[in-house]
């Protein structure tokens, strides 16, 4: 008997009796959160997990963390044993791989996930996406690890290059913008936006010469091959046996090749749109600024390092090269971001960035950047580029700071063109109390939400980004309708959706929970 394949057994086996016992980390809860039926702020999805192929247990990170930490053909240390991430666990389709499209804009760095969004001809920035290919997305699973006792060289030089991650803004929250002004005039532009996204990405290997060209995994049992090498011997050929224990035999159709590991996060935002100073070092400049931001909201708001996070995405006009962005990371979001808008909660993270950056310090502070104000382990990347002293004179002329809303331009369809979509009288009554109590009219009426090419359901109204609202008449209460549509919800809770149902016998209620949803007050 294989040692190796008697251990796995052994393992498999203590699962198994953990699940039905229903011990550590196996229990109702956290099934049911991960997918979806409880709410994210109390019983948040579970995390990425690695499990091990001669241990019962698994370490579980956060997503975001895990991206990296747990990627293909990266190496963990546990237990004095080192650990090579062999084989994914992915969500499947058809007995394949569950792999969305993924597509970046060249010029803003927005991203489009789903076969109907990456489909679009131009991005909303007017860049035109014809002529940009989409990529696969596969979205971060839980892993599986082998012991190794050895690395080759070759191995050694791709952990030493590390892994490509890219963060990356996705359009389609509900946006609050306002315009931030100072005794001097206008200081920066922000945008609020609830129950935003961020993309995170995983786009494979740094490359010296060349970009990173995504992972490759093996259909049949789901294994990473992180070489040209490690592909060709896994395959069957006329002339060998490949290394498959399930027998792959193509390498074009058996192969997902150029993948990108994904995860979305779907949160509050903030984006700053500041103009870089004369004379400025623009790139310091904004990573300085980012981090001062960061850094200050942390003290601010008292909130731990991995609560909050941030990038710098391409600036939307001229003489703004970069769009800070800061998200929350917790799943739900803690509020801090949406708060900027009340009063005096601004200025005490203005005052608070001054006091970071040694303003007032009577031996005159650090040259450039400390571990006392913008240093930690988590940026040491960008260590090289923050210079306090770039925008120290910019927050001190934050003086008098007003908040004035500013009224986005309305790009829905109007009363009259959802109304003339609606299919029953009902669901016009149900649009008509929308509009009566002063909520946002949807998106979209009557959309159709697909998995994949397979359509899931017909939404009767529809909010960016994730807001389905089902308007359930009398026929929704027989028994074989009521089933039908359980399951259809919980397929499209499973993917993220957020659901809103208005029932004829509680349109009150219904309406409540959609004010609710969409963050307003009812």
């Amino acid at each position: 008997v294989d040692p190796a394949m008697n251990r796995r057994r052994v393992v498999v086996e203590g699962k198994l009796q953990a699940m039905r016992e229903g011990e550590r980390d196996w229990y109702l809860y956290r099934y049911l959160g991960g997918e979806g039926f409880l709410p994210g702020y109390a019983f948040p999805p579970q995390a990425t997990v690695l499990s091990f192929d001669d241990r019962e247990e698994e370490l579980a990170r956060d997503p975001a963390i895990a991206l990296t930490e747990y990627a293909p053909g990266n190496f963990v240390y546990y237990r004095g044993q080192r650990y090579e991430v062999t084989h994914a666990r992915p969500r499947t389709r058809q007995m394949q791989p569950d792999v969305e499209k993924a597509l970046v804009c060249p010029a803003c760095g927005r991203a489009y996930v789903g076969a109907q969004a990456t489909q679009r001809a131009a991005c909303q920035c007017g860049q035109d996406l014809r002529m940009v290919h989409p990529r696969g997305g596969l979205a971060l699973s839980d892993m599986f690890a082998c012991r190794r006792a050895r690395i080759t060289a070759d191995e050694e030089e791709r952990l030493r290059s590390g892994y490509e991650r890219t963060e990356h803004y996705m359009a389609g929250g509900r946006c609050l913008p306002y315009r931030v002004t100072a005794r001097s005039g206008l200081a920066f532009r922000l945008t609020v936006e609830h129950d935003g996204q961020v993309l995170l990405l995983n786009q494979g290997v740094r490359q010296r010469e060349e970009g990173p060209r995504g992972f490759t995994l093996c259909t049949k049992c789901h294994r990473w091959l992180m070489t040209d090498e490690a592909e060709q011997k896994h395959v069957d050929t006329p002339e060998k046996r490949g290394d498959c224990p399930r027998g792959a035999r193509n390498l074009e159709t058996d192969l997902l090749r150029g993948l990108w590991l994904t995860q979305t996060l779907q949160s509050d935002l903030a984006l700053l749109d500041v103009s870089v100073p004369a004379e400025a070092e623009v790139e310091s400049f904004y990573t300085t600024l980012l981090h001062t931001w960061l850094r200050a909201l942390m003290v601010a708001f008292n909130l731990d390092e991995s609560e909050l996070d941030g990038f710098l995405a391409p600036g939307p006009e001229e003489g703004i090269p970069y769009r800070i962005v800061v998200y929350e990371t917790a799943v739900g979001g803690s509020g801090v971001l949406a708060s900027l808008a009340e009063p005096g909660r601004l200025e005490m993270a203005v005052a608070r960035a001054q006091e970071l950056l040694h303003q007032g310090d009577p031996e005159g502070g650090c040259e450039r950047a400390c571990y006392d104000c913008l240093l930690s382990f988590y940026n040491q990347r960008d260590h090289q580029r923050m210079d306090r002293r770039l925008v120290l004179p910019w927050l001190q002329a934050l003086e008098e700071l007003q908040l004035e809303s500013v009224q986005a331009p309305s790009a829905g369809p109007s009363f009259d063109e959802l109304e003339a979509v609606c299919q029953s009288d009902f669901e016009r009554q149900i649009l008509a109390a929308i509009r009566d109590r002063g909520l946002p009219l949807p998106d979209e009426a009557q959309k159709t939400i697909y998995e994949g090419n397979e359509p899931i359901a017909s939404a009767d109204f529809f909010y960016e980004p994730r807001i389905v609202v089902f308007v359930d008449g009398s026929p929704h209460f027989r028994d074989y309708v009521a089933g039908a549509d359980d399951t259809k919800r919980k397929r499209l809770k499973a993917k993220g959706y957020r659901i809103v149902a208005i029932r004829a016998d509680n349109v009150e209620g219904g309406l409540d929970d959609l004010a609710t949803r969409l963050g307003i007050a009812s």
